[in-house]
């Protein structure tokens, strides 16, 4: 019943603001509610009280969807890559201990690249930080046992060439779209001049 009565009060405000001042509100009730009933209302819609606490209610929606925004973009920057996951759970005792120090250390390093790459905005694979940490002999990836091979120093330096031409050529389409940006409205001005002379 309450939920009710909040719903058909809210219809009423967004009625009474459909209006440009509170006198134009005053004479348009709508069409269902007796001009006296209107009247308190429009009264109640114009206390200071009311103000109050539909200003609270803003703030209070307006600080909710930010929290929720940082929340979801922090969750998603921070988030750690699989293979950091992995490493945390085999090297992590249940009583909450390392299995050794130096794997704290390891892991403790990776979350540093991890968030150094996070904060310089370059991308970086779990298992490229796995090969920094760890430093992988010939058909052993350390961390990850036998089996899975460890990236090649050419692959390294390979993807880290794709990376710089990708960063290159995100560089020239920004320049030549703020270009092309520029040529239209040399164009519009260009234009502009010639509709002039045509009607001088």
């Amino acid at each position: 019943m309450a939920k009710r009565f909040l719903t058909y009060k809210h219809r009423c405000h967004k009625h009474y603001l459909k209006f440009q001042t509170p006198e134009e509100a005053h004479k348009n009730p709508p069409e269902h509610m007796k001009a006296e009933d209107w009247a308190k209302l429009c009264g109640h819609f114009e206390s200071e009280e009311f103000k109050e606490l539909l200003e609270e209610d803003l703030e209070k929606d307006l600080n909710e969807n930010i929290e929720a925004n940082l929340d979801e973009n922090s969750e998603q920057m921070y988030k750690d890559p699989i293979e950091l996951k992995l490493y945390f759970d085999t090297h992590h005792k249940k009583d909450g201990t390392w299995t050794h120090p130096q794997a704290q250390e390891n892991y403790e390093q990776m979350k540093a690249l991890c968030k150094q790459a996070i904060d310089e905005g370059t991308e970086i694979s779990g298992r490229q930080i796995l090969e920094k940490v760890l430093k992988s002999k010939s058909g052993y990836a350390r961390g990850l046992g036998y089996g899975v091979k460890p990236i090649s120093s050419k692959d390294l330096e390979f993807e880290a060439i794709l990376q710089a031409k990708k960063m290159a050529a995100e560089k020239r389409i920004n320049e030549l779209t703020e270009q092309i940006k520029n040529q239209e409205e040399q164009i519009k001005i260009q234009q502009a001049t010639i509709n002039d002379l045509r009607e001088s």
